[in-house]
């Protein structure tokens, strides 16, 4: 390496800020690459050469918006098709409205177990419309859509912007903020 001329990974790591548009502030370029303040600012600065694994983490945390479809309002049956990958999920009421959205580390096992629960709403289901009761999901859930989505933080973010997009009675309480 020629004097004054700074490691290929630091510089790549500056770059990268660059592009973020985080090069004058060192909390929000951590903050964008999911990394710690002080090793951003001793990496940056060049006083250590980042590694491979931490370049490689630093870009899916910035770069971390692959959403890729597998159902999308399909009829509850086709969930057979769902994988076993992370990912988001809606359940929809006959009508089409959204009556539950979640993330799941395991979209297979997630789904199925959250078709058993009991909603957190009370409807009125049956010939008695004037009686009120907490149905499981499965009896009242028509489709669902389904999206695989690699990153923890992405699924978060998804859901969060799931919850506000189809507000309903059984979203109030699960309203988290954005990360």
């Amino acid at each position: 390496m020629a004097k004054g001329r700074r490691d290929r990974r630091v510089e790549f790591f500056r770059l990268l800020a660059e592009i973020l548009e985080c090069d004058q502030s060192y909390p929000l370029f951590a903050k964008r690459v999911g990394k710690q303040v002080s090793n951003v600012h001793t990496y940056y600065t060049g006083n250590s050469v980042p590694g491979v694994r931490f370049l490689r983490s630093a870009m899916r945390h910035a770069f971390e918006w692959e959403v890729k479809p597998i159902l999308e309002v399909q009829q509850i049956d086709q969930r057979r098709h769902l994988t076993t990958k992370p990912g988001v999920y809606c359940l929809y009421d006959s009508s089409g409205s959204v009556i539950y959205v979640g993330q799941a580390k395991n979209l297979q096992q997630e789904v199925s177990q959250a078709l058993q629960r009991k909603m957190n709403f009370p409807v009125r289901t049956g010939p008695e419309v004037s009686k009120k009761s907490h149905p499981k999901y499965k009896t009242v859930a028509t489709f669902l859509s389904a999206y695989e989505v690699p990153s923890a933080r992405m699924r978060h973010n998804l859901e969060a912007f799931l919850l506000r997009a189809f507000p309903n009675q059984s979203h109030n309480n699960k309203m988290g903020n954005f990360r």
